[in-house]
């Protein structure tokens, strides 16, 4: 008589094509509670309950590998459900939000390459400290000055909104 151990029992197949979320966890790499989070926050949807374990169909593997693709991306959990909320790839809604992210990313990019830029000075700056190297004040002062451009900005935002509401 052969003997089954639990975790071999893990690895049969549910003769409904359901999976636990013990193994759904497994499969994916997370932990059960980020597969409840999902469910809450309408990402993921249980096929059934058996014996109280939520148990999920077999597409639901490749749905939570998507929502790890999409996060990994930068989408945000919120955007990954209006993404997945599109279903048509064609639509718009989805084109608008992969758009936006990829000027996200491209932002992200640009922000990472000046960030190596700037390692890459320091360990290669001949100066005893980076406020006496030429190079570093001209970075600083440009990112300084970005940041007061900013700040103005906004700040005239404000005032521009502030002023609309008033009536005289």
């Amino acid at each position: 008589m052969l003997k089954c151990t639990s975790s071999q029992w893990d690895f049969m197949p549910d003769p409904f094509g359901l999976v636990a979320i013990g193994e759904l966890a497994r499969r994916s790499g997370l932990a059960s509670s980020a597969l409840r989070y999902y469910e809450r926050v309408g990402l993921l949807t249980p096929a059934a309950r058996a014996g109280g374990r939520r148990h999920y169909n077999s597409p639901s593997t490749e749905r939570v590998a998507l929502i790890r693709l999409c996060q990994e991306a930068g989408f945000t959990l919120r955007e990954i459900r209006a993404l997945l909320a599109t279903g048509n790839r064609r639509g718009r809604p989805w084109a608008r939000l992969a758009e936006a992210k990829l000027r996200e990313l491209d932002t992200r990019i640009a922000q990472a390459k000046r960030a190596k830029t700037m390692v890459r000075h320091v360990l290669a700056c001949p100066h005893r400290t980076l406020f006496t190297c030429p190079n570093f004040r001209r970075v600083l002062k440009s990112y300084l000055d970005s940041r007061k451009c900013s700040r103005r900005a906004a700040d005239e935002k404000v005032v521009r909104f502030r002023g609309r509401g008033r009536s005289g």
